[in-house]
């Protein structure tokens, strides 16, 4: 929490997409007002948001390379 009352969030998700796991973080500042039910903020209610994505898998180490309109 800040000073100000707002919150600095991150979330985490992993999935398997095209035979390669990613995990899509989140992270963001957040007004305690625009929190909803089940503790839940909508991605357009945050503030100075990064978004980082990581890959696992056939692609992402390029062992075997996709065909290239895949690419």
């Amino acid at each position: 929490v800040l000073p100000n009352g707002f919150l600095i969030i991150e979330g985490t998700k992993r999935t398997t997409i095209n035979s390669e796991m990613q995990t899509v973080k989140v992270r963001g500042i957040a007004r305690p007002v625009d929190l909803g039910p089940g503790n839940t903020i909508p991605s357009d209610r945050l503030a100075e948001m990064e978004v980082e994505l990581n890959g696992k898998g056939v692609v992402g180490d390029a062992i075997r390379r996709p065909f290239i309109l895949y690419r």
